[in-house]
């Protein structure tokens, strides 16, 4: 005999259009290759307790379950690009705790602490302007350039700060000799270079010259490797570019400061960690 309690389940509590239109998914990501009107239900217990828990949240198993937990349809988090990925659970976090976010900021006009609420279905309403296309030419080449995915984002932040730990631990080691600790050093530092020029590269959907389009990932890197460096360098202005414009939309507000009452633009930190746990949210300011 089924308990009462079995009648009582989830339901969605809203249902959104993914910012991307599903142009970089195959049928591995959404069930069905879904991309419109996918339902979105409130976090359980468990979810909650994932985003507390700071290893699963250090290699992206919390958001990646929490993901699969409230928005079902998605069947591989790790493959969903960056600016879904912030949508999503933008739309997770109002499904469970309502629209309604306070935030805090500082005035970058007088350094007033300003206590605001942020409607965060406006916040998803600004992805609708999203520009998914971007492309830059340097001589007679065209570089077309796309979003990279949760799983390529976790790997290099984690690949990033383990060079970090390691030469934190190389300096604070009094045992090891000058010259030997030099070389460790240089050695983190050429391997910390290389994965910037991979996480550039991973950025490149393809580059296309006189009719021709080359779609391979080794002959793009040797190209840029063994190239000028300006190729490089536009490709690093290229991608800081795109994320600024694949960020999480900035919000407007005015100073409550009665000698300043300014407008002033901020930006949302979406440390996933603050975003579902602490009653307010802190933002960075635009200078």
């Amino acid at each position: 005999m089924s308990s009462f309690l079995q009648s009582r389940q989830r339901q969605p509590k809203l249902f959104i259009d993914l910012p991307s239109g599903g142009k970089y998914y195959d049928d591995t990501v959404i069930k069905d290759q879904q991309y419109t009107q996918i339902p979105v239900y409130g976090m359980n217990a468990m979810d909650e307790i994932m985003f507390k828990t700071p290893d699963a949240l250090f290699t992206g198993e919390a958001t990646v379950r929490v993901v699969q937990s409230c928005v079902p349809a998605i069947l591989d988090p790790w493959k969903i690009v960056g600016f879904d990925i912030d949508y999503i659970l933008i739309a997770i976090r109002i499904a469970t705790y309502g629209d309604e976010l306070p935030i805090q900021s500082s005035c970058p006009h007088c350094n007033e602490e300003n206590e605001s609420v942020l409607s965060l279905t406006n916040m998803l309403d600004g992805y609708s302007q999203y520009q998914t296309d971007y492309q830059f030419e340097i001589e007679d080449y065209t570089f077309n350039l796309k979003p990279i995915t949760y799983r390529q984002l976790t790997d290099f932040a984690m690949q990033n700060y383990q060079f970090e730990r390691t030469l934190v631990q190389i300096a604070a080691n009094k045992d090891l000799d000058p010259k030997k600790k030099t070389d460790m050093q240089n050695d983190v530092y050429i391997k910390s270079n290389e994965l910037n020029i991979r996480l550039a590269i991973s950025y490149i959907a393809n580059v296309m010259s006189n009719g021709e389009v080359e779609e391979d990932t080794q002959e793009i890197t040797d190209f840029i490797v063994n190239n000028e460096a300006v190729f490089y360098n536009r490709l690093k202005e290229g991608i800081f570019d795109l994320s600024a414009r694949w960020n999480v939309p900035n919000i407007q507000l005015k100073c409550a400061a009665e000698e300043c009452e300014k407008d002033y633009e901020t930006k949302i930190d979406m440390d996933y960690a603050n975003f579902f746990g602490l009653k307010f949210l802190r933002s960075r300011t635009l200078i």
